[in-house]
């Protein structure tokens, strides 16, 4: 039975560094948008590349919660993952929602990594 929550903790803690790297991605996907649209005159495939994003965000945030028990740091990921979501399809029409993607980003990496610090502080005790 040790054997068991070992592997589910760590199957969480591979979903928390999924959902780090995905996110901090999608950041440096969307500070080169604006240099993109000023290069090239089409690049549809480039929100696409959001669509891909929100794909692994979503699974990681899912592996996480589903691995561990519920805590205020899964609630930070699921609101980041929500407004992320929000923003990128409703982007086209609503201007500032690009830079409030930002924000969405940097809260599923801080989400991420206080889950992973407070996974971490439950299996020392």
């Amino acid at each position: 039975m040790k054997n068991k929550n070992f592997s589910e903790s760590f199957k969480g803690f591979k979903s928390d560094i999924l959902g780090i790297s995905s996110a901090s991605l999608c950041v440096v996907h969307c500070l080169f948008t604006p240099v993109l649209m000023a290069i090239l005159s089409s690049f549809s495939w480039w929100h696409e590349l959001s669509l891909f994003f929100l794909v692994i965000s979503f699974y990681s945030a899912y592996e996480t919660t589903r691995h561990n028990e519920f805590n205020k740091f899964q609630t930070i990921i699921w609101l980041s993952f929500i407004l992320l979501t929000t923003c990128i399809i409703f982007e086209e029409d609503y201007n500032i929602l690009h830079e409030v993607s930002y924000l969405a980003s940097f809260g599923l990496i801080m989400g991420h990594i206080l889950n992973i610090r407070h996974c971490q502080k439950c299996k020392s005790n």
